[in-house]
């Protein structure tokens, strides 16, 4: 991932704050590490096809018993 740099104030020698880049890693919009962000994608992957299996074959029995046509 990418880095993100943020400024820290350092004092030398008892002188004026001089601020300085330091790197951290840089979070993901949702917060979740690459694995964590896998990991929820895989079950999502699963409870969705679930979900829509569901509406499906839900649909296919109200078709079965009121066809429009």
């Amino acid at each position: 991932m990418a880095e993100q740099k943020t400024p820290t104030a350092q004092v030398k020698g008892g002188g004026i704050a001089k601020p300085a880049m330091e790197t951290k890693p840089m979070a993901s919009l949702s917060g979740l590490t690459d694995q964590q962000a896998k990991e929820f994608h895989e079950q999502f992957k699963v409870t969705y096809t679930a979900f829509v299996g569901l509406a499906a074959l839900a649909h296919l029995f109200v078709i079965a018993a009121k066809p429009w046509f």
